[in-house]
C-alpha cells in the first residue's frame, strides 16, 4: 500500500478546501483634469506667472490580499493562477500573495513554480511558518528529501509545538524507509496533540504497511470521524472500507 502524501498545508488546507473567492477588482485611482477657463472678455495679466510644476499622480494603493482572494472566488485553478501572477507583476508582491500564488501553482500541477513562490514568501519573512511548511512539502512531492527535511527542521524551530510539522517530517523520513525515525516523529506529534489528524493517518499507513490491519483501521477511523468532509478524512474512510472488505479477518 503506497503512502498517501499529505498535500499543502496548514492554511493551504483551508485554501485547498478552498475558501470561496469573487471577480478580482482592481482599485484604479484616476486623476480628473479640469481645464482652466476665463470669463468672456477677460484678459490674462501681461506677465503671467509660470505655472507650477504638476506633481506626479499618487501611486495606486496595493490591493488588500483579502479583497483579491474574494475576487478569485469560484475561479478555476488556472484562472486563479493567472490573476495572482498579474497582481504580483503589478507590484502587489506581499508574502501572503506569494503564499497563495504557491498554492495556485500547486493546484495546476506546477511544482517548480510552487517552490519558487513559497521560497519567495519565506524570503520576505524568514519566520513565515505556513509558507515554510508548504515549501518543504513541495520538495517532498518532488522526492527532494534532503531539502524537505532541512526546511521542516527550520519550521519546527519556529513552531516546535505544532504537531503537523513533525508528522509531515515523519512522512518524508518514511518515504526514505527510515521507519523507526518516522514513527518517533509521529509519536511526538501525538504527544503534542493526541487528535492530530495527519499523525493519526500516517500511523495508520505504517500499521497497514506492516500488515497490522486492525490497528490501521482503528487509526484511520478516528481521522474519518474527526474530519469526515476533508480530503484526509475521506481518504481514511476509503482505506477503512477497503481493509474491512478485503483484508481484516471477521
Amino acid at each position: 500500500m503506497q503512502r498517501t502524501r499529505i498535500r499543502p498545508s496548514i492554511d493551504a488546507r483551508r485554501d485547498r478546501r478552498r475558501t470561496r473567492v469573487a471577480a478580482c477588482t482592481l482599485w484604479i485611482l484616476a486623476a480628473a483634469v479640469v481645464p482652466a477657463t476665463l470669463p468672456a472678455g477677460d484678459k490674462p495679466a501681461a506677465k503671467p506667472t509660470k505655472p507650477a510644476a504638476t506633481s506626479q499622480p499618487p501611486a495606486a494603493a496595493p490591493v488588500p490580499v483579502d479583497s483579491i482572494l474574494r475576487g478569485l472566488e469560484g475561479q478555476p485553478p488556472k484562472e486563479r493562477l493567472r490573476l495572482l501572477k498579474l497582481q504580483v507583476d503589478e507590484g502587489n508582491g506581499s508574502k501572503e500573495m506569494y503564499f497563495h500564488l504557491g498554492n495556485a501553482y500547486y493546484e495546476t500541477g506546477d511544482l517548480p513554480g510552487a517552490v519558487v513562490a513559497f521560497a519567495k514568501a519565506t524570503e520576505l519573512d524568514p519566520k513565515y511558518f505556513k509558507a515554510m511548511v508548504n515549501l518543504a512539502l513541495m520538495y517532498d512531492e518532488q522526492e527532494k528529501y534532503p531539502q524537505a527535511i532541512e526546511i521542516f527542521e527550520r519550521a519546527a524551530e519556529i513552531e516546535p509545538n505544532n504537531p503537523d510539522v513533525w508528522s509531515h517530517m515523519g512522512n518524508t523520513l518514511y518515504a526514505q524507509a527510515q521507519y523507526a525515525k518516522a514513527m518517533e516523529l509521529y509519536r511526538k506529534a501525538l504527544q503534542l496533540n493526541p487528535q492530530a489528524p495527519h499523525a493519526l493517518y500516517s500511523v495508520g499507513v505504517a500499521f497497514a504497511d506492516a500488515g497490522i490491519y486492525r490497528e490501521a483501521v482503528r487509526y484511520w477511523a478516528r481521522v474519518s470521524q474527526m474530519e469526515p468532509e476533508s480530503d484526509l478524512g475521506k481518504a481514511a474512510a476509503e482505506n477503512v472500507e477497503l481493509l474491512q472488505k478485503y483484508l481484516v479477518p471477521r
